[in-house]
């Protein structure tokens, strides 16, 4: 594991397959779907670590310095938009809410804060990894 806090769960493709991956942070509060979101990351060939909450994965995103960020709206700590706003006063990075329910007030409001692009859950892999490519160059597989 990592330096990271306790709740982060890292998922790495090994490095004899991956040159330079891209560094998504995963910010999910059900466990089940962030180990989904992170194998599925992994396999892609990107380096994903998992947050289940707003505060962890502002900690997470000021060590760690992510390409991308896939953001769960509804956080049990602070509302997805308020977390996009944060983490576009620290950087220019994608920012990909993700969303169960749907709530066009919610996704306007994380547009709003800064998002850019949306996607409805339940995430399918091959969207997923299509929107990424969309917003960062693939990694270099050796």
């Amino acid at each position: 594991m990592s330096q990271f806090p306790r709740s982060a769960k890292e998922f790495t493709l090994p490095s004899t397959l991956a040159a330079e991956p891209s560094k998504v942070l995963v910010v999910e509060s059900n466990p089940a779907m962030a180990e989904i979101e992170g194998l599925v990351l992994a396999n892609a060939g990107h380096e994903a670590v998992s947050a289940g909450n707003a505060q962890r994965a502002l900690t997470i995103a000021r060590r760690w310095h992510p390409d991308l960020v896939l953001l769960e709206l509804d956080l049990p700590d602070l509302p997805g938009a308020h977390l996009c706003r944060e983490l576009r006063t620290r950087s220019p990075i994608p920012i990909i809410a993700i969303s169960l329910d749907g709530n066009p007030d919610a996704i306007d409001d994380a547009y709003a804060a800064g998002a850019c692009d949306y996607l409805p859950k339940p995430l399918r892999s091959r969207e997923l990894l299509d929107r990424i490519r969309v917003h960062l160059p693939s990694p270099q597989l050796v």
